[in-house]
């Protein structure tokens, strides 16, 4: 059977490629990893590193039990943590989850309000993605996290805090940087920086298009929002953005104008159920309104979102 130790012992071999290196990672001595990785070889059977001299070179096998194996340590590593700081009266840290487009402006904006509150609290802000949001929340990482698509989880509770609508990014020379907003029919025939298919910006996109008839003209692809003025500056065409995402874009080479006729995204913040009435939580709802509020967003009444329990 593998145990903990000898995957910790193996990750830390991978990471930095030498004995030498791991165990001084580890604070432990050579031979030590020396002889764990070789047990760990006996009771898989396998041979997980070539030696080159001083370094040792992972086999193919090795690199996918690294990939299967490395975030589940992390995961255990975060946890452990966290119980010796609350065992150890340090539990004092309020994380924050975002995603990208949360973090151009509402989160840091939210946090600064909340240290201002709560002086006595350690402050940490962790950009993720959609898909790590569950795990965050269930693992305890961290109290809750913002987005502005819907968690589907029957154990996370989201509450609506504001809305966030489409915009067009363009560079500011161009000629529909004169217009006060856009349509999708005005950016038809423009070459665009598009989102994957498999993001929720990417989703999101694309139905816009579909509902009007209109075919995109894609001129690259990209996974996040927030590369899209970069990828303009290189001459890749303009970018259909949600409102937060577009708070980042500070370059005055670049106009934003709100497109018409779409749909306004919910701004959502996501717990888990059962940490619905804590203080931090609570907290964290108020100063997401006031941050909203302070941004120039519709601030809506506090309303549990109808989230808990699908």
């Amino acid at each position: 059977m593998i145990s903990f130790r000898q995957l910790e012992v193996f990750r830390a071999v991978m990471l930095t490629g030498s004995i030498s290196g791991a165990a001084q990672q580890l604070g432990i001595a050579q031979p030590t990893v020396t002889n764990t990785v070789r047990r760990l070889e006996d009771v898989l059977s396998v041979q997980l590193f070539n030696r080159s001299g001083a370094r040792l070179r992972p086999t193919a096998l090795a690199r996918q039990i690294f990939d299967v194996a490395a975030p589940s340590m992390t995961a255990f590593e975060q946890i452990t943590d966290r119980v010796n700081e609350m065992v150890q009266g340090k539990g004092t840290m309020f994380r924050l989850g975002v995603s990208p487009s949360v973090s151009q402006a509402l989160g840091p904006r939210c946090l600064s309000i909340f240290r201002k509150r709560r002086p006595e609290m350690n402050l940490r802000m962790d950009t993720l993605s959609m898909k790590q949001n569950r795990d965050y929340l269930w693992m305890a990482e961290g109290n809750c996290t913002v987005t502005i698509f819907p968690l589907d989880d029957p154990g996370i509770t989201s509450f609506r805090i504001s809305s966030a609508g489409m915009v067009c990014v363009v560079p500011s020379e161009h000629p529909l940087a004169r217009k006060s907003e856009l349509t999708v029919h005005d950016i038809a025939e423009e070459p665009l920086i598009f989102f994957h298919r498999n993001t929720p910006h990417g989703e999101l996109v694309r139905k816009i298009f579909e509902s009007a008839g209109i075919e995109p003209n894609i001129s690259i692809e990209t996974r996040f929002a927030e590369s899209a003025p970069h990828l303009m500056r290189e001459g890749f065409g303009i970018a259909l953005q949600d409102e937060l995402s577009a708070f980042g874009v500070t370059n005055p080479a670049l106009s934003v104008r709100p497109l018409a006729g779409t749909e306004r995204q919910p701004i959502l913040l996501h717990c888990r159920s059962d940490n619905v009435d804590d203080i931090e939580v609570r907290e964290a709802r108020r100063c997401l309104l006031q941050a909203a509020q302070e941004l120039g967003l519709p601030v809506e009444a506090e309303i549990r979102a109808e989230t808990r329990g699908r």
